[in-house]
């Protein structure tokens, strides 16, 4: 009798644990595919001057750093949010 209990108890906790791993995998898939992406302009300016060119990109994350050159200003570095669709800064290198 004790090895049928023992054989029930396991039974009970992998079937409870296949439960509920499923649960958890279905709601994070849930959750990754509902999640609102940012309704991000066509097109985005980045109101530099007439003359300048972008010489790299780099992206990380949520965030976009573009190189950009010329246009009568010093090379800088504009920071650009793509969740929000915006510059948030510029750096200046002098």
């Amino acid at each position: 009798m004790d090895k049928l209990k023992l054989i029930k108890a396991i039974v009970f906790v992998l079937t409870f644990l296949l439960v509920f791993g499923s649960l958890v995998f279905l709601g994070s898939l849930f959750k990754k595919v509902n999640t609102k992406q940012a309704d991000i302009p066509a097109e985005v300016s980045l109101n530099e001057p007439i003359g300048s060119s972008i010489r790299t990109i780099k992206t990380r994350d949520n965030m976009m750093y573009i190189m950009v050159k010329d246009g009568g200003k010093p090379d800088r570095i504009i920071m650009f949010d793509t969740l929000k669709g915006q510059k948030l800064s510029t750096i200046s290198i002098n």
